[in-house]
């Protein structure tokens, strides 16, 4: 019953989703000024990762070799996206999105966003995991196909996908 209740509500609140109030092919919602121009799509291009996809292949921390970044691995890529790069870092539960500030090779964490995915453990762990890693600014190099990320917490290998 309950379930028939949130799928009603959600069919009402889509319903309207589509309909513009007079200007076909008019964004709803979205309100232009004479003059002004509509933002951009999100763009990869010239990011610290380029358009690329990168998937962990081993990694490190202060308690030695972190197994599960070769066994469940982390994805990451950048986009730029509202005039800020954010990292989109899937790990094996959530996914990241951390809009970051980039200086030559410094990531730094403006804001973070998570899924809200329920995590079973280990799960749940490698993404607190994670999300420890983007907490502390992250020095990150390419070097051919292969992306590097490490700070006081941990190093990461990623490999291009």
């Amino acid at each position: 019953m309950a379930f028939a209740v949130v799928l009603s509500a959600c069919a009402l609140l889509l319903s309207g989703c589509g309909q513009s109030g007079g200007d076909l092919g008019a964004t709803p919602g979205v309100s232009l000024q004479p003059g002004t121009t509509q933002q951009a799509e999100p763009s990869c291009e010239s990011g610290p990762l380029g358009c690329s996809e990168f998937t962990s292949v081993r990694g490190s921390d202060a308690e030695g070799d972190v197994a599960w970044l070769g066994t469940e691995p982390l994805k990451v890529s950048s986009t730029h996206i509202n005039g800020e790069w954010t990292m989109l870092v899937k790990t094996p539960c959530n996914v990241l999105n951390v809009a970051v500030s980039v200086q030559e090779n410094v990531l730094t964490t403006r804001s973070m966003a998570v899924s809200a995915m329920g995590c079973s453990e280990p799960k749940g762990s490698y993404e607190a995991w994670t999300i420890k890693l983007f907490e502390k600014p992250v020095q990150w190099k390419r070097d051919g196909g292969m992306l590097t990320l490490s700070n006081a917490h941990a190093t990461i290998e990623l490999k291009e996908s």
